[in-house]
């Protein structure tokens, strides 16, 4: 296989759903192109395909000539092979059924034996009637709800999904009513084909039009910017964080820079650090840093160590060095030991220094006990560094205090 055809392999999902809902949106084929004098005859021949892109082209376009007078023979053939075809056949043979009677497509699938199979059938459904009319998708769904509990909750994201792309409003109202825990998925689905349709502007008008909404509460709000705001982040990190400041001061907003943070560090940890450091709100600085060095670290060792180690070391950077020690200590202590040692923050220097004298007295005790002897930490604290493992207390920080989460990390 080639690697071009590597990369097409990889996305035959996004290519199968793309066919279906080309399906789902065009007309009749051409006048110019006939129909197969047995459809369902043609689509078992094409459903044996042995490469998956051909199958998947060959079916996405007989199944354009699926209509009320064949749907029985072709509902039959893939009744009859269900238990041999997956979702990459069984969507797009349902949306193109669901484009001229999605009542029927619907009964059909949930009368399947096989539980995954309907689950698969019933999902594809939905999504291509929510395309088409929402509101008669959405009282399908709430019927079926009342007929089968919980059936609703399986098929409830992918009516989002065809929510979203049937360009009708009102999708917002209907997840603000949901429960967090559905709240959740839905503002995760309802983002991500927002953001796929129309790239980061999108994302951002969309998640303005909830922000904006004096009716929504904060919840809601402050759940779709955090989405919002993370996949703005890895795509365009510069626009996100222009996006970010406009919100400054908005509760919904608060944790906006340390999500940045975290998907720019990826990216670009040296920029997403310079951001933070002149962002006007210092109260944030620390877990936005926190965040930036973290994934610039993951992502680029080498790179994230240099900038540290040519940085002249100011509070700013405590959290990148709270982490490089860390993830020093198990290999080089001492080195770790002086990085500590450029802790500003007192109370986090002591942890630091803790946590990195318990990894290297495990190592080398000897030379450990030699450090302890001269550190600057009490007595109750070098007492627990030469514990076992196993006979040591939950992590604390010095002195018998609970360490913050910001600086056991």
């Amino acid at each position: 296989m080639s690697g071009t055809k590597k990369w097409v392999v990889l996305g035959v999902w996004a290519l199968t759903v793309a066919a279906a809902f080309a399906i789902g949106r065009s007309n009749a084929p051409s006048a110019g192109d006939p129909p197969p004098e047995n459809l369902a005859a043609a689509l078992e021949a094409a459903l044996g395909e042995p490469d998956v892109l051909d199958r998947t082209e060959r079916t996405a376009h007989l199944l354009q000539y699926l209509d009320a007078e064949n749907v029985d023979e072709v509902s039959k053939l893939y009744h009859r092979m269900l238990n041999l075809i997956g979702e990459l056949a069984i969507r797009p043979y349902i949306t193109a059924w669901a484009r001229f009677d999605p009542e029927a497509a619907l009964d059909h699938t949930l009368r399947w034996p096989f539980q995954n199979k309907m689950e698969m059938g019933a999902r594809a459904a939905i999504e291509a009637w929510a395309l088409r009319d929402p509101a008669a998708a959405l009282a399908a769904l709430e019927d079926l709800n009342r007929r089968r509990p919980g059936m609703g909750d399986v098929l409830l994201f992918d009516l989002l999904t065809g929510w979203v792309y049937s360009g009708h409003g009102g999708v917002e109202d209907f997840m603000a009513s949901l429960p967090t825990a559905k709240l959740d998925t839905a503002i995760n689905r309802v983002a991500a084909k927002t953001l796929r349709n129309g790239g980061v502007d999108a994302i951002i008008e969309w998640v303005d039009s909830i922000t904006g909404n004096d009716a929504y509460d904060n919840r809601f709000k402050k759940k779709a910017f955090q989405r919002g705001s993370r996949m703005a982040a890895r795509w365009e990190p510069e626009r996100a964080a222009a996006w970010i400041l406009q919100n400054r001061g908005q509760k919904y907003a608060a944790d906006g820079p340390r999500i940045l943070a975290e998907q720019w560090g990826m990216k670009d940890g040296r920029a997403a650090l310079e951001w933070i450091r002149v962002h006007p709100d210092e109260e944030l600085h620390y877990q936005a840093a926190r965040e930036a060095f973290r994934t610039w670290l993951e992502a680029d060792r080498i790179s994230a160590a240099e900038w540290l180690e040519a940085e002249e070391l100011t509070p700013f950077h405590d959290p990148a060095v709270v982490l490089y020690a860390k993830n020093l200590a198990d290999r080089t202590p001492e080195e770790a030991i002086g990085w500590c040692e450029h802790i500003f923050d007192e109370r986090r220097k002591l942890v630091c220094l803790e946590q990195t004298a318990n990894r290297w007295y495990m190592r080398d005790a000897v030379a450990a006990e030699t450090w302890l002897q001269q550190s600057p930490l009490d007595e109750e604290t070098r007492r627990k560094v030469r514990m076992p493992p196993e006979n040591r207390r939950q992590k604390r920080g010095p002195a018998g205090r609970r360490a913050a989460n910001d600086a056991t990390d």
